[in-house]
């Protein structure tokens, strides 16, 4: 063979391995997410207790709290109990309750904790979840106990179920059975992302964040406003105002503030945020969380980090590595 013709073949098969390497690399990025194949196998007790409190009078309640001591506080008296089983309130919640079926229940559960098992090897995972009534307490819709996970089903009725009426819409909106997977999320969070010592406005905008990016890997299939508990409109706003939130924040000099008054403002559940100034007019509440979330997907872009890498990394460097602006 001439040295020419070498030449082109040679050439041809280094463009070749070229756009393979180009290729592998543009699927690596675009297929972040492991398939379902590759998640590990996970066993956990599935346990409905409504159904053996509510659903099954046969069983008694001796019997109940031998198994189930952790869900009897020991200062209660039995007649509470039992008068609980009977009451009509509480029966309307359990069969509302039931409309969430448990193949539907234990497979979504299962793929949130198959995901953190996969992204975190070292993690123990729960030998047991328990669905159960709280009397609606939407404070805690999800409870992870280290070998409990504590799911309560009467906080997942939709928001439009009658039995909500006289609660917010804010909080509404969040009692939603498409919610589930944030909650189970948000439960286990403190696993990964701690609670920082430094209380500045930063630090905890980052910390909120660092638990919405970790939504994205352990919920993929999500949409990007369920992660947070957003509306579609309530996102669109935040993408639409992000500067002037941002602006906002530097110009009041708010990021490296230790003043408690801005978790209520801009952190914690609410109606609206508060800057006190137009923006409150249509603003969702928890968009410090919003823009923790953004300086975070910024760093992890531009950095290339992996999921542990940003859990670890201090908020400071996150911001100065992000370049963030909106």
């Amino acid at each position: 063979m001439d040295n020419y013709k070498f030449g082109k073949i040679k050439a041809f098969f280094i463009h070749l391995k070229a756009v393979t390497l180009l290729f592998l690399f543009l699927s690596s990025c675009t297929n972040k997410h492991p398939r379902q194949a590759d998640l590990p196998e996970l066993s956990f007790e599935f346990i409905r207790f409504e159904r053996l409190f509510f659903g099954d009078d046969d069983i008694p309640l001796a019997k109940l709290k031998q198994d189930f001591p952790y869900l009897f506080p020991a200062q209660t008296p039995d007649t509470i109990w039992q008068a609980k089983r009977k009451d009509s309130l509480q029966l309307v919640l359990y069969h509302a309750s039931q409309r969430l079926t448990s193949v539907k229940l234990e497979k979504r559960i299962s793929s949130v904790l198959q995901h953190a098992a996969f992204y975190f090897p070292e993690m123990t995972t729960p030998k047991k979840v328990i669905t159960l009534l709280t009397d609606v307490d939407y404070s805690m819709r999800a409870v992870d106990a280290d070998s409990l996970l504590l799911l309560s089903v009467d906080t997942y009725l939709g928001e439009e179920h009658e039995l909500y009426q006289g609660i917010p819409l804010y909080i509404k909106r969040k009692l939603s059975p498409s919610h589930i997977e944030s909650e189970l999320i948000d439960a286990v969070a403190p696993r990964f992302v701690p609670n920082p010592k430094d209380r500045s406005f930063l630090t905890q905008m980052v910390t909120h964040g660092k638990r919405l990016l970790l939504h994205d890997y352990l919920a993929p299939d999500l949409t990007k406003e369920q992660h947070i508990q957003y509306t579609a409109a309530q996102w669109a706003w935040a993408e639409e105002h992000e500067q002037e939130v941002w602006d906002y924040f530097i110009a009041n000099e708010l990021l490296f503030s230790t003043d408690d008054r801005l978790r209520f403002r801009f952190l914690l559940p609410s109606p609206f945020s508060k800057f006190y100034t137009f923006l409150d007019e249509n603003s969702p509440g928890r968009i410090g969380q919003w823009i923790g979330y953004r300086i975070v997907q910024a760093y992890q872009k531009r950095t290339g980090a992996t999921l542990n890498e940003v859990l670890e990394a201090d908020a400071q460097e996150i911001l100065k590595k992000s370049r963030y602006k909106p």
